[in-house]
């Protein structure tokens, strides 16, 4: 926190009042300058001619006449203090968050010695409430918090219980703190040090003691496993193996190259670069190939380059020609070729 905390909206002014009227809203109180010197205090309403107000007769009031207003409402204020020791020799950060009221909110008389010491300019009261009220803050906080030791700060659940005597104590400045809306401690970085430490090795610890108990399971566990390791993998070898038949089957391709990708792209690579050669040198036999094993050109190249055998591989039969008619012989023509059959045996 810085050490010149300024309150904005402490003191408003000065503003002339060259009507001579002044209204003042509530949660404020007004103190007229005359010729540069507090004269009086208004409170909320409505104020009419000063005529005689100054002088205590029925006179015109003369001189030049300005207004300071001041603010009564309670405000909500950022205290720190850094370094306050405690009890046991630690160090602690506290930080609040407070709620304040000006003096004159309770007791507007004093206005006019406040104005008297610190003068027209709002600036100043601000500047100096904000360095009274830190300054306070941080006195009163090193001498309640001397007699608590660092865990009982550190580790409370309400550490606004730490300041409580606080918002009784007098101060000297402009502002008193009312109440304490939040506060935080922040550790000894030794203390929080030492602690993370022995977490870490509460940790490391409990991690080594559940191992321990669990390595039996685990010794167990590996010793089925190497029982059955090679019936596991020859059932896994199985199981694969029949899986790359079927997406081999699936896909129209050898099951060998469901394991091995790269050497079926070697494989079709050297197949297209044979067949490419085959089929230009034997362009002109295709067809002819084709009808011999009673497929048509197309079948026969898909299967050329599916790595199939085209058509049937069993040879087809030739079809035996159908018996000739013979024609009924006449009995003369029958006569005669007995008698050439006659000639022809042997005497």
């Amino acid at each position: 926190m810085s050490q010149t905390y300024v309150l904005p909206t402490l003191v408003k002014g000065p503003f002339p009042l060259v009507e001579r009227r002044l209204v003042v809203n509530v949660g404020w109180l007004a103190v007229v300058f005359r010729n540069g010197v507090p004269r009086m205090v208004c409170g909320p309403g409505r104020h009419g001619s000063f005529a005689g107000l100054f002088t205590r007769r029925r006179l015109p009031a003369t001189g030049e006449l300005s207004v300071l207003l001041f603010d009564t409402a309670p405000q909500n204020v950022q205290l720190a203090a850094d370094a306050v020791r405690l009890a046991d020799g630690r160090k602690v950060c506290v930080g609040a968050m407070a709620v304040v009221l000006p003096r004159w909110s309770a007791d507007p008389g004093i206005l006019l010695g406040i104005a008297g010491r610190y003068g027209v300019l709002s600036a100043r009261y601000g500047e100096a409430a904000g360095i009274e009220l830190y300054a306070d803050f941080r006195a009163n906080a090193r001498r309640l918090l001397r007699e608590f030791g660092h865990d009982d700060v550190y580790l409370a659940d309400d550490s606004r219980g730490a300041l409580a005597a606080l918002p009784g104590v007098p101060g000297s400045g402009l502002l008193t703190i009312e109440r304490f809306v939040h506060v935080t401690i922040a550790g000894d970085p030794v203390v929080i040090a030492t602690e993370r430490a022995q977490d870490s090795a509460e940790i490391k610890a409990a991690r080594l003691s559940a191992k321990a108990a669990v390595e039996p399971m685990v010794a167990a566990l590996e010793r089925i496993r190497s029982r059955y390791r090679d019936e596991i993998a020859r059932e896994h070898g199985h199981r694969k193996a029949e899986l790359d038949v079927d997406l081999a089957a699936l896909y129209g391709v050898v099951p060998l190259f469901m394991r091995d990708p790269k050497a079926a792209a070697e494989t079709e690579r050297a197949r297209w670069e044979v067949l490419s050669g085959l089929l230009g040198e034997y362009a002109d036999t295709i067809s002819y190939t084709a009808g011999e094993l009673g497929v048509t050109p197309n079948d026969l190249l898909r299967d050329l380059a599916m790595g199939r055998v085209p058509g049937n591989p069993e040879p087809r039969p030739k079809p035996h020609p159908e018996p000739r008619a013979v024609p009924d012989a006449a009995p003369e023509e029958i006569e005669g070729i007995e008698r050439l059959d006659e000639r022809r045996r042997p005497a």
